[in-house]
């Protein structure tokens, strides 16, 4: 199971308000750019939006004006900057390991995979390092996310496949293609489903309407609305009967009857109980299921990474299906806190709200403790109201508090800022360190 790092910004100028005027300064607090602002927004590609009273404009990190204050709506003027081409639809403020010159010709970089990305550019993709070394040209019409280490693509109105770093393995002929799994790649024909060899010569003619990876030598396949296993030269090994399969993983597999989900052997005998599904499955397979109103996380061989113990989410804004660097957030009463891959809870439930990880920071909150009230937090978390109710910090993937709960209302992290505002009811941006820009 991959860990994606997510890279953090250290923006050089950053928006800097004291007392009811903004202006930027160094990350040291110096002024750089004159307190003659109602407001400032983050730099990108050295241009950055300000506001004087209702009014909108751009001006470059020399202060220098590119767009009068005058314009009604914000979004209006950024479509500006795009449309004289100050700002690019890739910054390079958050790919600063590419060359700007690489980045001003690109119209689009799609998630990195182990250090490579699909890019875009003169309508046409490619492949691309996260030091900005092309390792394929724009080529192809698309190009689509990484499956088993092989990039599908669309050339002509045809699938092909392409290795990890660009070289072509199958060419585009295909209606849609799947990647390499154990020798075989699902490829469609018309409408229909089949296997190919490395050669690109089908090894399971297309009949299905469906067709999964070959797993434990067998792939789930769909006919007639309803799913049953072929093995690697298409004999049916188990018969068409469930609504949905995954693949089977070490001799177990996941069938998905109405809300209900349960695990099969290459038998097609079931062996565990039926639960509920509440989530997934993830990218990884994994699946949050219910079971006498609590839930446990399940993989896909049936066993749990999670036992069946932790509580459902209720009206409040609680963020439990999201899994990122490899934490997991659990519930016990109304609180919440995150576990590991072991089953190890590393923060203990206590925050109200978290929210996924963003530039390897999660957004928490707890309860104002200055607030005097007679809501439980459970009556809370049933009405669903937070604005005004918690205070917001920033905890990291050790479940540290990097910037403890102590603001009335905070946004993730965006480019190595984020916007916040105090209980004194001043608000502006800090850093990863929870440095404040404002006073």
């Amino acid at each position: 199971m991959k860990t994606h790092e997510q890279p953090q910004y250290f923006p050089q100028l950053i928006p800097f308000r004291k007392g009811d005027k903004w202006g930027f300064s160094d990350r040291e607090k110096n002024i750089i750019i004159p307190l003659k602002y109602d407001q400032t927004y983050p730099f990108i590609d050295n241009v950055a939006l300000v506001r004087i009273e209702d009014k909108y404009g751009l001006i470059s990190s020399t202060d220098e004006t590119l767009l009068p204050i005058t314009y009604d709506d914000g979004e209006m003027v950024i479509d500006e900057a795009y449309d004289k081409g100050w700002r690019t639809p890739v910054s390079t403020n958050f790919y600063p390991k590419i060359p700007k010159e690489v980045i001003n010709s690109i119209e689009d970089i799609k998630e990195f995979s182990d250090g490579i990305a699909p890019f875009k550019r003169n309508n046409k993709w490619g492949l691309i390092t996260e030091e900005g070394k092309e390792l394929l040209s724009p080529e192809y019409d698309a190009i689509k996310s990484i499956e088993n280490e092989n990039w599908p693509f669309i050339h002509n109105n045809k699938w092909g496949l392409l290795s990890k770093t660009g070289a072509l393995l199958i060419e585009a002929k295909f209606d849609e293609t799947r990647g390499f799994s154990n020798g075989q790649a699902a490829c469609k024909k018309d409408e229909n489903w089949g296997a190919i060899d490395q050669n690109g010569e089908w090894i399971v003619a297309p009949q299905f309407s469906e067709l999964g990876e070959l797993r434990d030598g067998v792939s789930a396949a769909q006919k007639n609305g309803l799913y049953g296993f072929i093995n690697e030269k298409g004999e049916v090994v188990i018969d068409f009967q469930f609504q949905y399969a995954l693949d089977f993983n070490n001799g177990i597999c996941a069938i998905f009857e109405d809300e209900f989900i349960y695990f099969i052997d290459k038998q097609g005998q079931k062996v565990s109980d039926s639960y509920i599904r509440m989530f997934g499955p993830d990218e990884e397979c994994l699946m949050h299921v219910v079971k006498d109103e609590k839930w446990g996380l399940i993989k896909p061989d049936g066993t749990f990474l999670l036992p069946i113990q932790y509580d459902l989410p209720k009206a409040m804004g609680q963020v439990l299906h999201t899994i990122e660097r490899k934490r997991i957030p659990i519930k016990k009463g109304a609180l919440l806190g995150y576990a590991n891959y072991k089953g190890e809870e590393i923060v203990t439930p206590k925050y109200c709200t978290i929210d996924p990880f963003c530039e390897n920071l999660s957004l928490v909150s707890r309860l104002d403790p200055n607030l005097n009230f007679n809501n439980t937090i459970e009556d809370i978390e049933a009405t669903g109201s937070i604005s005004g109710v918690f205070n917001f910090g920033f905890i990291d993937a050790d479940g540290k508090e990097i910037v403890p709960p102590k603001y009335i209302l905070a946004h993730r992290f965006e480019g190595g800022l984020a916007f916040v505002k105090n209980s004194d009811f001043q608000c502006g941006y800090i850093t990863y360190d929870g440095t404040e820009y404002f006073m």
